[in-house]
């Protein structure tokens, strides 16, 4: 039979020396090996008379535990307090230092994308510049070919066209190539890919091992206490839901 005695009020944790450094109070260690000693004889329950003996200990275990939590809380309470000011202080002093801070990579960003985009424009007109030259390359000398054939004045006109069109196809050709060799993006500018969801059950429909699904265990037990409480059988209920409900024994450590 558990022998039940009083627990005497002890503050578990002290704070010592300078503030930082933190001590168990030796009151406390007493009690705890008192506890534990008393808990290594709970090793079965079979019958009401014991589980009344295992209660008592559990409620004594968890007594002692709440006061251990108490204890942390408050030897934390004017470190947190600090904590706060200090907190509070440098947000409120760098507030102003970070407005600036991002507007001005905000701005710097914008420079970088509009520039990233006439490189996209210049990309594009590069590559029909190459696609124009090479198509007058072959004209003036399919031209040059026809000319040399027949001779006639004609042709040699118009080869000689060609070839003026070559050229200049070829011109421009170069200068769209130094346009986009000239458009660079800033030093200290990197582009990195990011994304924004549009439609978060198309993700899901799509490819589930994208979408990240926790249940929300407290209006989900919300749900099954009403349910009950109305005569329903919350098994049957939540069972088309995908939702094992059970009834699990509660130990009281009051």
């Amino acid at each position: 039979m558990i022998t039940k005695t009083t627990d005497t009020e002890t503050t578990a944790l002290i704070l010592a020396g300078d503030g930082y450094q933190l001590t168990i109070a030796p009151e406390a260690e007493e009690r705890k090996l008192e506890l534990l000693v008393q808990a290594a004889t709970i090793t079965e329950v079979t019958s009401n008379d014991e589980s009344a003996d295992a209660q008592f200990v559990s409620r004594r275990l968890a007594a002692m535990r709440i006061e251990v939590e108490k204890s942390r809380k408050l030897v934390k309470e004017p470190v947190n307090r600090i904590g706060k000011l200090i907190d509070s202080t440098a947000n409120n002093f760098m507030a102003a230092i970070e407005s600036e801070e991002k507007r001005i990579t905000r701005i710097v960003g914008d420079h970088a994308e509009e520039v990233a985009r006439l490189k996209r424009e210049k990309e594009r007109a590069e590559a029909q510049a190459f696609a124009d030259a090479r198509a007058a390359r072959d004209a003036a000398e399919a031209a040059m070919d026809a000319a040399d054939s027949t001779g006639h004045i004609r042709d040699i006109l118009v080869a000689k066209q060609a070839e003026r069109d070559r050229l200049e196809a070829a011109a421009q050709r170069m200068l769209a190539s130094d346009e986009l060799a000239s458009t660079k993006v800033a030093e200290g500018v990197r582009f990195a890919w990011d994304f924004d969801i549009v439609d978060i059950n198309m993700l899901y429909l799509r490819d589930r091992s994208l979408v990240e699904i926790t249940p929300r265990r407290a209006a989900i037990l919300a749900l099954i206490r009403g349910c009950a409480e109305s005569g329903r059988d919350p098994v049957d209920v939540f069972a088309a839901l995908g939702i094992h409900a059970y009834q699990k024994p509660v130990v009281s450590s009051r």
